[in-house]
């Protein structure tokens, strides 16, 4: 039986209204999928936002070592050139940090084992040819379906938290060292203390008044010098606990080396030595006064111990290249190399005996190094044995 044509227009119709519907439902599908679309997309803008917000570089990798996603911080830290970062590889990226590490063999060793044992997070340590070192945290991607994804890598730079553990390590033995150098100059004058005043308290009947000014004397000078010892002590701890504070003014700084010089001649007089004052009568910079006496008194005071009777010291100061730099020179018996590597650290060699068997407390030129570091300045020592010393320090000129 033939379809008439309204058999006809009937179907069409149903065809039409079918087409009509799958249109919608396509419509539906695509605004759908669209609105799916934007939602990852803002999503992985976000994702990515964060990312690059935080002190730390990620990388994300395929299972074949591929980049899937970087961000700007992994770029920054490992200055990666922008032809690097456009090749999808990751080849060229490999190859540039591995020039930039200090150990190229056990950056790729490390590398090679990851990809062989997927299963493993990874932490390790990078350090560059520049010095920085950066801490290397890699974890595996596993699916639902336990399919391996592949691997995210996050970067940090450590290099200051290095930096302030060896620092910590160096301030943990200069204790330690403090407290050996501290018990050993104390523990030697007070033996002396104690053996003199013994003797003289159990023999003071049957002994001379020459015999017993001498003990006297005696026991003055080691009381002074432990005296010395404990103000040398008092003053650097103050000093590590930020308890002297820095307060710098503009001074004539040769009205201040004439008083300290005038200071310390009676001393030099003792061994028959001159002390040759070559400073001009002005000559001003930022000094904290009461530190630039210190420095002074300590670095003359050394040139009188280390030199012999008879002997001459120089002080002079002038400009150069925008500082102000002071030079103590004496024709004293001069320092071994392996001693000045060590003059300003805590070693018992700060604490040798002088030409007429001075003792020193091991603190001072200590003392003179941070007070010179509070300035800004620096110290430096030139010698030759048998021939002298010269110890100089400069001090910024104000700006």
């Amino acid at each position: 039986m033939q379809n008439t044509n309204k058999d006809h227009i009937t179907e069409l119709k149903e065809l039409q209204q079918k087409y009509s519907d799958l249109e919608m439902k396509y419509s539906e599908e695509i605004s759908h999928l669209k609105k799916k679309e934007e939602e990852l997309r803002l999503r992985l803008m976000f994702f990515e936002g964060i990312a690059n917000s935080t002190f730390d570089g990620f990388l994300v990798v395929d299972p074949n070592g591929q980049k899937i996603l970087q961000t700007q911080r992994t770029i920054d830290l490992w200055k990666i050139p922008q032809e690097v970062v456009d090749d999808r590889s990751g080849h060229k990226q490999v190859a540039h940090i591995m020039h930039m590490t200090a150990d190229p063999q056990k950056f790729i060793s490390e590398i090679q084992y990851q990809m062989e044992h997927i299963d493993e997070k990874r932490l390790d340590e990078v350090e560059l040819i520049d010095g920085t070192i950066m801490e290397r945290y890699s974890s595996p991607v596993f699916g639902a379906d336990g399919i391996h994804y592949g691997r995210i890598y996050t970067f940090h730079d450590i290099t200051n938290r290095k930096k302030h553990e060896k620092q910590l390590i160096q301030l943990n033995s200069d204790k330690d060292r403090f407290i050996s150098i501290l018990a050993h100059d104390l523990r030697s004058p007070f033996n002396n203390l104690l053996g003199l005043t013994e003797f003289l308290s159990e023999n003071v009947s049957n002994l001379s008044l020459k015999e017993i000014e001498t003990i006297a004397t005696t026991i003055y000078n080691t009381s002074d010098k432990t005296f010395s010892l404990l103000e040398d002590t008092l003053l650097w701890a103050s000093l590590q606990s930020k308890k002297i504070t820095y307060s710098p003014v503009s001074t004539n700084i040769a009205v201040i080396i004439k008083e300290v010089i005038e200071i310390l001649e009676p001393i030099a007089r003792y061994k028959s030595i001159t002390l040759k004052n070559h400073v001009e009568d002005e000559l001003h910079t930022n000094i904290d006064i009461y530190m630039f006496k210190a420095i002074l008194r300590n670095l003359i005071s050394n040139a009188i111990k280390f030199t012999n009777n008879h002997g001459k010291i120089e002080i002079s100061a002038l400009h150069a290249d925008l500082n102000t730099v002071i030079k103590v020179a004496d024709n004293g018996i001069g320092i071994k190399q392996e001693i000045i590597d060590k003059l300003f650290s805590f070693s018992p060699v700060n604490s040798s005996a002088g030409t007429a068997n001075e003792t020193g407390t091991g603190l001072g030129l200590m003392l003179c190094k941070d007070f010179i570091d509070k300035h800004c300045g620096k110290i430096w020592v030139k010698s030759t044995l048998g021939k002298g010393t010269t110890i100089s320090f400069s001090i910024p000129d104000p700006s």
